[in-house]
C-alpha cells in the first residue's frame, strides 16, 4: 500500500505555531490601540490659599497704616488692600508635559437684597500671566494690590443713577489658572478655575465690613488625560494580523487534513465512532465463536444503531491484528448478521477514486442518539425480518468459528460483501 505524502511532524508543529505567533501579535496591536486610543487618568493634588492685609487711609484713629486680615473695618477708611495669592498643583506619579498660565479677575456684582438676583455684574481683567512649560507641578505666588475706592466709587454711581437702596455688593478677586497637556496628550477639564479669591463687601454707608477669603486643600483628585494623535494605524495592523493568522490557520488545516495517511483516517474514524459509541459497543476477538451465517451489509454506523435498537442485540467490534481494518457486527440470529466496516484498504480507494465506497464511513453523529421506546409487537415483527432472511449466494457467508480455525475477520473479508476489488 502507498501511502499519501506525510507532512513532517516538525514542520507541522511550526506549521502551527507561525499562525498562533501572528494571531497574539494581531492581539497586541489590538489591545494597544484599544488601551492607547481610550487615553488613561491620573491623580493630582491642589493646595491655594489667600492672605491680605487692608490698609488705611490717613487718619487720626489707627496708629498702623495696614490692619491685619479676618477683623472688621470701616469701609470709609479703606485705601487699597495688598493680597497675595498662593496656588499649588503636583501631578502624582506622571511624567506629563503641559503648560500653564493663570489670570486675575475682579467680578463687581450687585444683587437685590431680597431675591438675590444680579442686577449689575462686571468683570475686570487685573493680570494675565504669558504661558509657561511645566513637568513637575504649578507652583503661582502673586501679590495684587486692589483699589478698594475705585469699584466702591462705581458702586456709588450705579446705585446713584439708578436710585437703589436695596442692594448686597460685593467685589470678588479671583485667580483662574488655565493647564494645557503638550505633546501626545491633552487634558480634559481640571477644575482650577477660581482656584482661590477674596470677596470684599462693597457699601456707600460707613460702616464694619468683613473681608472673606477662600482656600483649598484637595487631594486625589483624578483626571482624564486623552491622546492627541490617532492610533487607527494599530487598529488596521490588529485586524490585518488576526484575518491573516486565521486565513493561514484554515490553510494549514486543510493542507494537514489532505496530507493525511490512509492509516491517520483510519484511526480518526474509529476513534471517532468509539469516544461517541463506547457505551454501546462490546469488543471481540477473532476467535468469538460465531456460527456459519449469512452477512447483511449496511451503508452506515447509524443503521447499525438502529437495527441494535430495534433488535436489541449486542453491538460487537472487530478489529484485525495489524489494525487496519474493523468491522461492527450485530448477529441477530438464524444464521444472520449485519455488518459495518471501516478498512484501511477501502480508504485507500476512496481517496484515489479507483473503487467508490458503497457505504457512508462519515455518517456518525457527535452525539448518543435519544433512546427509543418499541412496543413487543414492533420487536417481533422486526427480529422476524431480519432472521427470515433467505440465503442467496453462498459467496456472502462465513463459515464461523466453530467450523473454521480460520479467523473471523479474515472470513469477513472474504465474502462478496468485503472482498476488496481493485
Amino acid at each position: 500500500m502507498k501511502d499519501i505524502v506525510r507532512v513532517d511532524k516538525d514542520k507541522s508543529f511550526i506549521m502551527y505555531v507561525f499562525p498562533v505567533v501572528i494571531f497574539i501579535i494581531g492581539l497586541l496591536f489590538l489591545y494597544n490601540y484599544y488601551t492607547l486610543s481610550k487615553g488613561r487618568y491620573i491623580y493630582y493634588n491642589e493646595e491655594s490659599n489667600v492672605n491680605y492685609n487692608v490698609c488705611l487711609k490717613q487718619n487720626e484713629f489707627y496708629e498702623n497704616k495696614c490692619l491685619e486680615k479676618n477683623n472688621q473695618y470701616v469701609a470709609s477708611l479703606i485705601d487699597y488692600i495688598p493680597a497675595n495669592f498662593n496656588y499649588k498643583l503636583n501631578f502624582l506619579n506622571s511624567d506629563l508635559e503641559y503648560t500653564y498660565s493663570y489670570r486675575m479677575v475682579a467680578t463687581f456684582n450687585v444683587k437685590d437684597s431680597s431675591s438675590e438676583k444680579i442686577l449689575f455684574t462686571k468683570d475686570d481683567i487685573l493680570y494675565t500671566s504669558p504661558e509657561k512649560k511645566a513637568t513637575n507641578g504649578v507652583a503661582i505666588d502673586y501679590n495684587l494690590s486692589i483699589d478698594y475706592n475705585k469699584y466702591n466709587d462705581l458702586l456709588n454711581n450705579f446705585i446713584n443713577i439708578y436710585d437703589l437702596s436695596q442692594t448686597t455688593n460685593e467685589l470678588k478677586v479671583s485667580m483662574d489658572v488655565f493647564i494645557n497637556g503638550q505633546g501626545d496628550e491633552k487634558f480634559g477639564d481640571i477644575n482650577t478655575s477660581k482656584a482661590t479669591s477674596l470677596t470684599i463687601p462693597l457699601t456707600t454707608k460707613t460702616v464694619n465690613i468683613d473681608i472673606n477669603g477662600t482656600t483649598m486643600n484637595s487631594n486625589d483628585n483624578r483626571i482624564h488625560v486623552q491622546p492627541t494623535k490617532s492610533y487607527t494605524p494599530l487598529l488596521i495592523l490588529g485586524v490585518v494580523f488576526v484575518v491573516i493568522a486565521l486565513g493561514l490557520l484554515i490553510l494549514i488545516l486543510d493542507l494537514i487534513k489532505k496530507n493525511r495517511t490512509v492509516q491517520e483516517i483510519y484511526d480518526n474514524r474509529i476513534k471517532k465512532i468509539t469516544l461517541a459509541y463506547d457505551a454501546y459497543i462490546q469488543k471481540i476477538t477473532g476467535d468469538y465463536p460465531i456460527g456459519a451465517s449469512q452477512i447483511c451489509k449496511v451503508s452506515s454506523f447509524q443503521d447499525m444503531l438502529e437495527i441494535k435498537e430495534s433488535s436489541e442485540k449486542p453491538l460487537l467490534m472487530l478489529e484485525n491484528k495489524e489494525k487496519t481494518g474493523t468491522f461492527f457486527l450485530i448477529p441477530v440470529g438464524e444464521g444472520v448478521i449485519y455488518t459495518y466496516a471501516i478498512r484501511v484498504v477501502d480508504i485507500e480507494s476512496e481517496i484515489k477514486g479507483t473503487k467508490a465506497p458503497e457505504y457512508d464511513v462519515e455518517d456518525i453523529k457527535e452525539n448518543k442518539p435519544e433512546k427509543k421506546t418499541y412496543t413487543i409487537d414492533k420487536i417481533k415483527e422486526d427480529i422476524k425480518n431480519t432472521t427470515e432472511i433467505e440465503i442467496l449466494d453462498d459467496c456472502n457467508a462465513i463459515l464461523g468459528t466453530k467450523n473454521s480455525d480460520e479467523d473471523l475477520y479474515e472470513q469477513l473479508g472474504k465474502t462478496s460483501e468485503y472482498r476488496f476489488r481493485k
